[in-house]
C-alpha cells in the first residue's frame, strides 16, 4: 500500500524529443506538477492566488533517470516531504506503469518579499510533521 502522495501525468507528444522519448528538463516540470498538486491538496496553494507559491525558491535539484518515458504514457509520481531546518526537502518516485523510470530530489526555501531566507511558516511546519518520510529514494 502507498501511504504517499500521488499524481498522475499523461505524456503529451510536445514533451518528447526526436526520439519519442520524454526530454530530459520535463521530468523536473513533472516533479513541479507533483509538488504544486501536493501543496495545493494541504491548503499551502491557492489556485486563484498564483502569489501563494511564489514564497518558495528552488534551492537545489536532481534526477536520477533510470528508463525511458515515451508519448502516451500514462506516468504515476509519487512525492514524500520532511523539514530540514528553514529547508523542504521533497522526494519523487516516477513510475511508467509498474516500471520506476525515474527519482527526484528539489529542496525549497522560504523568501521573504526581499528574496531573503526566512523562517518557515507555521502552517507549512504543520503540514510537514504530518507527513510520511518511510525511506531515501534518491
Amino acid at each position: 500500500m502507498n501511504n504517499h502522495f500521488q499524481f498522475q501525468h499523461l505524456v503529451q507528444f510536445y514533451e518528447t524529443d526526436l526520439m519519442g522519448i520524454v526530454h530530459h528538463s520535463n521530468y523536473l516540470r513533472f516533479f513541479e506538477e507533483t509538488r504544486v498538486a501536493w501543496a495545493h491538496q494541504k491548503g499551502l496553494v491557492d489556485y486563484q492566488r498564483p502569489e501563494s507559491a511564489s514564497q518558495f525558491a528552488v534551492y537545489e535539484t536532481r534526477v536520477r533517470h533510470l528508463r525511458p518515458c515515451r508519448f502516451g504514457d500514462q506516468l504515476k509520481i509519487d512525492l514524500q516531504a520532511r523539514r530540514e531546518g528553514v529547508r523542504v526537502v521533497f522526494q519523487y518516485r516516477l513510475w511508467t506503469g509498474e516500471t520506476l523510470a525515474a527519482l527526484g530530489e528539489s529542496i525549497h526555501v522560504p523568501l521573504d518579499k526581499n528574496l531573503k531566507v526566512m523562517r518557515l511558516p507555521d502552517e507549512m511546519k504543520e503540514v510537514l510533521e504530518k507527513e510520511i518520510w518511510t525511506e531515501t529514494w534518491l
